[in-house]
């Protein structure tokens, strides 16, 4: 069988489908359910900046371990055990230190499952149609986490209270979830990385590659840390600012979560024609307006059209870019070396920058006596460090041709910069 008639195992779908309902059921909501404990901004920073930094930083081991030792998949189901520990200990949190305690367990088996999920992805997908094949997964994951959205959205509604209480049970089928989905992996046969061809063979080909790599990796590492700015603060937006109620908050997660599911196709498909670098950097575009609009219009409503007209599309296209980029780069024997690597990089400076942010917007919140103020600058100043920093990904570059471009972006990378004229 040829590379380009790869069949897939379905086991795969089932993964991702339980991976992406136990994230959606629990992961999206425990910044709420921390600030519904009592966290500060300086613990929110903390929660959100170790989440960020442990599974990327510990992903550099696993990925070497998975490109050398045993079936991929054995580390991802070792993994998942641990998540789902992890995440039925969460439910039974009281206090926002304890949450901190336990996102650090979670996290540790994170770090062992991202960068071997991805590889393992990698070695089932052919080169040609990485696009279309990781948004096929990524609609999978994108339904699998509609569905539970929606189940904790009935939770939500029917616990009658706004305290931590009514998030709790979504971790206890999380837990489930994750530690189950991970035995699934064991249908799936071994498909040696050695053995599947790269489409760079000579040594000037693969120094063009890592070179592309090394480009993309200090480039996105910049954008991430303008962009954590604001992650550890948009739950305090959301229910100190806005004053949302539980069950609005989830409607507001489910929203993201259907439109991303909905642009995917035509993400990956996008992908495939004019590459993964053009498609990014439209998503660059679009996080870097979401700040703004925030803090300008301060109503639910208005952020429940931004996940459907901004965010959505704009995460579904920043997902596929990203895996596909770093697959059009990575030779086949390395590709779990890859991304432990680029997650790595990106976790630090995540958790630099959600850690700043945490503490700036405490800082300010006391200097200016005013919540609502201190998260407004905080935004202001991430939004337009992300307006900046989209400017260079038009300089990035990729070996692998694609049959088309989008003209306007071209333009605006072939023009020379007014201090080079």
């Amino acid at each position: 069988m040829s590379d380009a008639d790869i069949e897939r195992p379905r086991e795969l779908y089932v993964y991702h489908a339980t991976s992406s309902f136990a994230s959606d059921i629990s992961m999206s909501y425990f910044g709420y359910f921390a600030v519904r404990l009592g966290a500060s901004f300086e613990l929110l920073a903390w929660m959100q900046s170790l989440n960020n930094l442990l599974p990327n930083t510990l992903q550099h081991f696993w990925g070497w371990i998975s490109d050398r030792r045993a079936h991929r998949a054995f580390w991802i189901i070792l993994g998942s055990a641990l998540g789902g520990f992890a995440l039925w200990l969460l439910s039974e949190a009281q206090t926002p230190e304890e949450v901190l305690v336990l996102l650090v367990l979670y996290s540790a088996s994170l770090s062992l499952v991202q960068p071997t999920w991805a590889a393992l992805q990698g070695d089932w997908i052919p080169a040609g149609r990485r696009g279309r094949v990781l948004s096929q997964f990524h609609v999978v994951g994108g339904m699998a986490g509609l569905v539970g959205s929606l189940v904790a959205l009935w939770f939500v509604y029917n616990s009658g209270n706004e305290t931590a209480d009514g998030f709790r049970p979504l971790f206890v089928m999380a837990a489930t979830a994750t530690a189950l989905g991970g035995l699934i992996l064991v249908r799936v046969p071994y498909r040696d990385p050695g053995a599947i061809p790269d489409e760079q063979q000579t040594e000037q080909a693969r120094i063009a590659h890592s070179d592309a790599f090394q480009g993309f990796v200090r480039v996105q590492m910049v954008y991430t840390l303008l962009m954590s700015l604001i992650w550890p603060l948009f739950a305090v937006l959301l229910i100190r600012v806005i004053g949302a109620t539980n069950t609005q908050l989830v409607i507001f997660s489910i929203l993201g979560a259907a439109a991303e599911m909905a642009f995917q196709p035509l993400m990956g498909r996008l992908v495939d024609r004019v590459g993964p670098l053009q498609v990014m950097f439209i998503s660059r575009i679009g996080f870097a307006a979401l700040p703004f609009i925030y803090v300008l219009w301060q109503d639910l409503w208005v952020y429940y059209v931004l996940q459907v007209v901004i965010f959505g599309p704009c995460f579904s296209a920043f997902l596929i870019s990203t895996n596909t980029l770093i697959l059009d780069l990575a030779p086949s024997g390395e590709r779990a070396g890859y991304f432990s690597y680029y997650n790595t990089r990106i976790g630090i400076t995540t958790f630099i920058g959600a850690l700043t942010g945490g503490y700036l917007a405490g800082f300010l919140d006391g200097y200016l006596g005013s919540t609502a103020q201190a998260i407004y600058w905080v935004f202001v100043i991430s939004g337009t460090g992300r307006l900046l920093a989209s400017l260079p990904y038009l300089r990035l570059t990729s070996p692998r041709r694609y049959p088309a471009s989008l003209r306007l972006l071209d333009r605006l990378a072939e023009a020379r910069r007014p201090w080079r004229r």
